[in-house]
């Protein structure tokens, strides 16, 4: 089930994001920003439940001037041993839902040219690529 991140999930976010995201990180991290991003209505965080947190989804409102307003996917991860089993496409239904009943016309993310198991995923689900582009990054610390 599809419910809103507590504290305790840190551990098992940790998890994910290392082994599905190849993105090492901290439990405290992970704390840190359950705390500070669970009462802000600007972002949407939510993980599928099944006894522990097996997948998670982080969106933020994608408000900009010249344009309709929507959310963005920050992040969306499900544990390898859970993929194809609906868990994904559980959190993308969920944040849909939450954008609609939130004044928002879309929900658009950036995948990485790499990951083609996720772009079929997406497309799966109706989302579309519309364009290609490159980051740029300036770390200040």
């Amino acid at each position: 089930m599809v419910r809103n991140i507590r504290i305790d999930d840190a551990k098992y976010i940790a998890a994910i994001c290392e082994s599905t995201l190849n993105h090492k990180t901290s439990i405290k991290i992970i704390e840190e920003r359950i705390e500070e991003l669970v009462n802000n209505s600007n972002y949407f965080i939510a993980v599928y439940d099944d006894g522990k947190a097996s997948a998670f989804i982080q969106a933020e409102e994608y408000t900009i001037l010249y344009g309709e307003k929507g959310w963005n996917i920050i992040s969306l991860a499900v544990s390898e041993d859970k993929q194809n089993k609906g868990y994904g496409k559980a959190l993308i239904n969920a944040l849909e839902n939450h954008c609609l009943n939130n004044g928002g016309s879309f929900i658009r993310l950036n995948s990485r040219i790499e990951r083609e198991n996720a772009h079929g995923f997406y497309a799966h689900l109706g989302y579309t690529c519309d364009k290609t582009q490159k980051r740029f990054i300036k770390y200040l610390k």
